[in-house]
């Protein structure tokens, strides 16, 4: 590597933790905004369930929960949301450090394979590890929503038919059910409680959960309160129809198992019959690191392993969609 890339792989690095922490910072100072603005909503919402506050528009509460940190978009090709860093098992800034240390190493083997055009890799690599930690975490707890919201329907439910109303039941749901549909549902009760209407309230978990069957729920509640009806009858059938979509998913995990272990067998199987060459007979694979025509063949074989992975990834997920 010459020295002059050298430098400016250096310049690019402390330019880019740099502007990390200042990101950091940033969204550090929104956060304690942000924890402010709940611990008021705590100390007022007592005080709303036993006199009526003033009447909030829908625009200007749509417009107060869409404001939030500028920062947010240049974290957004991460796959990123520091709103929702409380979801995160891990700091988001601590993601981000780790996947430009993958991506520093994913490009310096590259490097020593291609010559100097290997750290090209560097931000691909990063963004990519990066958005696959957190479209993990989301995906698991969107799973985990999923699986949770019937139950809270049935809860609901239970509560309708006793003469409970709608708002006293999603506090119930909040105490009774674990993290995370006892976390949304309690943010929906503080919604209530602080005066913002029970739809706007419902379009603002729908879109904090990203899972269509709050949209239903939120459709559900606002329609039987337009227009009347049996609440508890359309709940029901939107808890069958999601039971019936969970079944469904897990048949088609169990029919696509066969396509995802021949992926994973298809991937690991080139790395091992290499890992044993490499101690049985080191002068027959060396050839591909010594010979001039070696590095072009051993990056055009991870390439097409990296592309054969994707591809069987997508078909998969689109069987499972």
């Amino acid at each position: 590597m010459s020295p002059n890339l050298l430098q400016l792989v250096l310049v690019l690095s402390c330019l880019c933790l740099a502007g990390m922490g200042a990101i950091g910072l940033l969204v550090a100072r929104a956060q304690t905004t942000r924890d402010k603005v709940k611990a008021r909503i705590a100390a007022v919402a007592p005080l709303a369930r036993g006199q009526l506050l003033p009447p909030v528009t829908a625009t200007m509460i749509r417009a107060g929960i869409k404001n939030g940190p500028a920062i947010a978009s240049l974290l957004t090709p991460f796959g990123c949301d520091p709103a929702r860093a409380q979801v995160y098992p891990v700091r988001w800034w601590i993601v981000l450090l780790a996947g430009c240390g993958v991506g520093y190493a994913a490009a310096a083997g590259c490097s020593a394979v291609m010559g100097d055009l290997g750290y090209v890799a560097w931000p691909f690599v990063w963004i990519a590890t990066s958005r696959a930690a957190f479209g993990r975490w989301e995906g698991k707890r969107k799973d985990l929503l999923l699986k949770q919201f019937p139950d809270a329907l049935a809860m609901i439910i239970r509560c309708v038919r006793v003469g409970i109303p709608v708002t006293e039941s999603v506090r119930l749901v909040a105490r009774e059910l674990p993290d995370p549909t006892g976390a949304e549902f309690r943010q929906l009760g503080e919604e209530i409680a602080i005066g913002i209407p029970v739809d706007v309230a419902l379009l603002n978990a729908a879109q904090r959960t990203s899972l269509p069957e709050y949209r239903f729920f939120a459709t559900a509640l606002t329609l039987q309160a337009q227009t009347g009806g049996g609440l508890s009858q359309a709940l029901e059938g939107l808890a069958d129809v999601i039971r019936r979509r969970l079944a469904l998913r897990a048949r088609g995990y169990a029919l696509t198992s066969e396509a995802r272990t021949s992926t994973l067998v298809l991937t690991a199987m080139p790395f091992v019959v290499g890992g044993v060459l490499f101690f049985l007979s080191p002068g027959y694979i060396s050839i591909l690191f010594t010979d001039t025509a070696g590095p072009p063949l051993l990056a055009t074989a991870l390439g097409l392993i990296c592309a054969a992975v994707v591809i069987m990834r997508k078909i998969v997920r689109n069987a499972l969609a």
